[in-house]
């Protein structure tokens, strides 16, 4: 009587197939410490000869590095002070105006002698990932534009001593320092403009909804125009910065009963999108009928298919006060975070009408 265990030999169903291993050069910093319980910056301290961490945590740090075969970049077993190289963590690349901006970013880094390591924390990368690269490659300051600086990024680059200069935006950390436009003063100019040429209805068109240039230019354009009397205004946010968004929350704004007659738009490339959607899908005039308003100032604005109205900012100027206030944050990391306000101008085209006179 033959056996019950069969003469056929055994299938390997690939659905029960064991998983392979994680490659080891593919762990994180993340991983490791989330398999010891520790936070990111303890790891950092831990495999940091020159950091403060007590030898509990060492090993603890370094059981849970073994267990998951963790190895960490060679390049974050040098010395910080020797890399030269300088991070600069973008998440905006929709917008044009950042391809001008790290152009120049990258012209002021190498005329120090140093070099740029761009972190493109997209939607593709998790700002853990982007930790982990500050962390292998130990730059010597980092640059951030993204709208908000992530407490993980906070806690790496203090456990690195790695100062941190945001660029464009207005944030309430008080580890860093930071470089921008008065926001606020954008939108007031932006709506005495509007106010100033007629336009009683004007609407602002929003990017992103946790990015200080939203909440700031709203604020500074809806308290104008309460101060000078105006009773009908619409607000509408496009979450994102770009020329689909601008379209697409123009066309949001004429769903309603009652329409604006005039758009403040947070930056240029959402004021281009919206022009279209004013001109070729709704049928109407830009500026009689519809008045434009953007910011940045960005090639496209001037270009005779949108001589667009805007408040422009310096770009080049912050970009080099930014890269000036890191080497010195990097040459004496005892200087205070402080926050550094570049004035900007109001460029009008054809895409508003004149002002009305007295």
């Amino acid at each position: 009587m033959e056996s019950s265990s069969s003469a056929n030999p055994p299938t390997t169903d690939s659905k029960t197939e064991p998983k392979k291993a994680k490659v080891a050069d593919k762990i994180t910093v993340t991983e490791v410490a989330a398999e010891a319980g520790v936070s990111i910056s303890a790891v950092s301290r831990a495999f940091n000869p020159n950091a403060s961490c007590s030898e509990k945590m060492k090993q603890k740090v370094f059981a849970a590095a073994d267990k998951l075969d963790y190895r960490p970049n060679r390049l974050a077993r040098g010395l910080k002070s020797n890399s030269s190289l300088i991070g600069i963590l973008m998440t905006d690349f929709e917008n044009p105006a950042y391809l001008s901006i790290l152009d120049d970013f990258t012209t002021a880094i190498q005329q120090r002698n140093c070099h740029s390591l761009l972190i493109n924390a997209s939607q593709q990368m998790s700002i853990a990932e982007a930790v982990e690269l500050v962390m292998q490659y130990h730059v010597d300051g980092l640059i951030v534009t993204s709208a908000t600086l992530p407490q993980a990024l906070i806690d790496a680059c203090q456990a690195q001593n790695t100062p941190v200069v945001i660029f464009g935006r207005h944030s309430a950390e008080s580890i860093a320092t930071v470089v921008c436009s008065d926001n606020v003063a954008n939108g007031r100019m932006a709506a005495d403009l509007l106010l100033d040429a007629g336009y009683q209805r004007p609407a602002f068109v929003g990017g992103t909804v946790a990015a200080s240039t939203t909440t700031d230019r709203q604020r500074g354009f809806i308290g104008r125009l309460i101060e000078r009397g105006c009773e009908h205004w619409f607000c509408v946010e496009g979450g994102r910065h770009s020329y689909d968004a601008g379209f697409d929350a123009t066309c949001k704004l004429f769903n309603s009963a009652d329409k604006p007659d005039s758009i403040f738009y947070v930056d240029d490339i959402m004021a281009c999108g919206g022009m279209d959607a004013i001109r070729y899908e709704l049928g109407l005039r830009v500026p009689e009928d519809i008045g434009v308003i953007g910011v940045d100032d960005i090639r496209l604005a001037h270009s005779r298919a949108y001589s667009l109205t805007t408040i422009r900012q310096p770009f080049t100027d912050m970009v080099n006060t930014t890269v000036e206030a890191l080497f010195e944050h990097i040459q004496d990391p005892t200087l205070e975070a402080r926050q550094i306000t570049v004035p900007c101008s109001l460029i009008t085209r054809n895409s508003t009408r004149a002002a009305k006179k007295n």
